[in-house]
């Protein structure tokens, strides 16, 4: 099974990721995505954005289990980050390809699903209900 990147977060960062075949496959929840943000993203890097929307975390983590679907990009909750690191469905970001990482304000760094923040970066932060 392909080891995904696994991120909390969308940043225009992650460009390096998907530079050499020139399309970046998304698969984030639905309606999360702002196609402002990605016509940005595509214009600025050139790389094209292919989003699929999932509307749960046990969808998400289902599909990828079952073979993935080629997404090199996930956003899932926060409390399901430790899952998907526990079943080695992702794999270690490379901090050389994240020249803003540093950028991250100290209190997001050590969180507990990912401490160190070596397999996600914030991206936007909220609660619902």
């Amino acid at each position: 099974m392909k080891r995904l990147m696994l991120a909390t977060a969308m940043t225009l960062a992650y460009a390096a990721v998907a530079q050499a075949e020139g399309v970046l496959n998304l698969y984030n929840w639905g309606d999360y995505t702002s196609p402002d943000l990605l016509a940005k993203f595509e214009k600025e890097t050139g790389i094209k954005v292919t989003v699929t929307d999932y509307d749960s975390n046990d969808t998400a983590l289902a599909k990828v289990e079952a073979g993935g679907a080629g997404f090199d990009l996930v956003v899932p909750s926060a409390s399901f980050v430790k899952i998907w690191v526990e079943k080695g469905l992702i794999q270690e970001l490379d901090l050389s390809k994240l020249p803003h990482h540093n950028n991250i304000a100290p209190e997001w760094m050590n969180v507990d699903y990912d401490p160190g923040r070596k397999f996600t970066v914030p991206w936007q932060w909220g609660t619902t209900g």
